[in-house]
């Protein structure tokens, strides 16, 4: 966007939320109930374009996060009540669930693009995980008390 002004990128009566820009700053994908569960939309960034549905899979797809490459998407896929770290392929739109939940939130990227951080939660125990983009490895570390919220990598 070259200019200050705001400008509206979705046209929906729908709750839009959870905005995302892709790395070249060409699309924007935001989480939206429009459909009746929240499910992950694609737009132009530059608005006035068709917003397209990218998740069909599930019944709650939300939390969007871009691969440095922006060839994948990271995101919270939920079915029948658990939710798990999920990763969407932005060309096929095929979907490759990573973790076994029930609760895991919050994906972010690595720099490098070779793996997912997110957080999870077992009964009252937070933990911060790390998955890599295809599921083989994984690591936890588990905090005593408290919640694991929002984690995030240094640039």
């Amino acid at each position: 966007m070259s200019s200050r002004a705001l400008r509206k990128i979705t046209k929906s009566f729908s709750i839009d939320t959870e905005p995302v820009w892709s790395p070249d700053g060409s699309k924007i994908v935001f989480t939206s109930d429009r459909g009746g569960k929240p499910q992950l939309y694609m737009t132009s960034s530059q608005g006035g374009g068709e917003e397209q549905r990218i998740t069909f899979s599930g019944d709650y797809n939300a939390r969007a996060s871009f691969s440095p490459d922006g060839q994948n998407i990271a995101m919270v896929h939920g079915n029948g009540g658990d939710y798990r770290i999920a990763v969407l392929d932005v060309n096929s739109k095929a979907i490759n669930v990573l973790t076994s939940g029930p609760s895991d939130e919050s994906p972010s990227f690595a720099p490098n693009g070779s793996m997912i951080l997110y957080a999870s939660k077992k009964g009252r125990t937070g933990f911060l995980s790390a998955v890599t983009l295809d599921g083989k490895m994984q690591q936890r570390m588990v905090f005593n008390s408290g919640e694991v919220r929002e984690p995030a990598w240094s640039p």
